[in-house]
């Protein structure tokens, strides 16, 4: 199951629903054997079992409608959505701190991380990401050209994330798979960036490649497949500025690409906004390197056809 704000949502709905027909159980037949209408009253233990119970549907209601939204529409809640779920927390753990009302918390600051950092998939890489698992967008602007971005981007390695290729050596050997030693960090020139399919492109492939609009490529192994692409497009204030959208695209192949991508994740964020970032200084014009615009984690995921 590829985890979204509304998948969550709906496994807490039911489960306190489950849990409300097991605790609830006596006073919820004693108000089947009333007649159900009108059967609460003023019976304490009846109206803690309907709220229990209406608490849950409602958070499995608002969970069919964020799947809804992840899935159809390819869209993450509204912030507002998160601020609701935060304030509903906040009100039912106040007054009674002993509540699982505590699950809201995470799931509302999830919301608003996502709805502050998303952005729309570039229409061209539309059929690269077809049963992704997991995409994530950054957004630069620079006066840099295609090639000069690609350049700076791939040869982005400080000595930090040379150490996180060494603690990930480690880790895959957990997950039954290698890494064959530690990328060189290497500085490429603008005419080193290869456009032909099926070139080879550090430890990726080329798959994709438009003069000045798009570069493709992917890497592949038996856990997961990798692909990363960078759309150029004009900025809003016109030549020679330039809008560049770094994009991950990754397809689990079995167990271990969840649950190798998810320990990475918040490194992979950071690895690919500092090379983003990096890049859009490739071209140091005056105002030529804007840095990064907004960085988006559609931690949204496309529903598979």
């Amino acid at each position: 199951m590829r985890v979204t704000t509304g998948t969550l949502l709906l496994l807490t709905g039911g489960a306190h629903t489950a849990i409300g027909l097991v605790l609830f159980r006596a006073p919820l037949l004693a108000m089947v054997r009333a007649g159900v209408f009108d059967s609460v009253g003023r019976d304490s233990a009846r109206a803690a079992a309907f709220w229990f119970l209406a608490m849950g549907g409602g958070l499995l209601l608002a969970g069919a409608l964020c799947r809804w939204l992840e899935r159809e529409l390819e869209r993450p809640p509204p912030a507002g959505f998160g601020w609701g779920l935060l304030a509903l927390g906040l009100f039912c753990v106040v007054p009674m701190p002993l509540t699982g009302a505590w699950v809201l918390f995470p799931l509302g600051l999830g919301v608003l991380f996502q709805s502050r950092t998303s952005s729309p998939l570039p229409e061209v890489l539309r059929p690269f990401a077809e049963g992704a698992d997991h995409v994530d967008v950054k957004t630069v602007e620079s006066e840099a050209t295609l090639r000069e971005f690609l350049a700076a981007l791939l040869s982005y390695q400080p000595a930090w994330v040379t150490a996180l290729y060494g603690v990930r050596a480690v880790f895959v050997r957990l997950l039954g798979m290698r890494q064959h030693g530690l990328p060189r960090a290497r500085l490429l020139r603008p005419e080193d960036i290869p456009m032909t399919p099926g070139s080879a492109a550090s430890f990726f492939t080329v798959r994709h490649a438009e003069e000045e609009h798009v570069w493709v490529v992917a890497a592949t192994d038996k856990h997961l497949e990798a692909t990363l692409a960078v759309v150029a497009e004009p900025a809003p204030g016109g030549e020679p500025r330039r809008r560049f959208h770094v994009v991950t695209l990754v397809h689990y192949r079995n167990w271990a690409g969840p649950v190798y991508f998810n320990v990475i994740r918040p490194f992979h964020h950071l690895v690919v906004g500092g090379m983003a970032r990096s890049a859009a200084g490739a071209k140091c014009a005056p105002g030529g390197a804007h840095g990064l615009l907004h960085e988006s984690r559609i931690d949204r995921v496309i529903k598979k056809s």
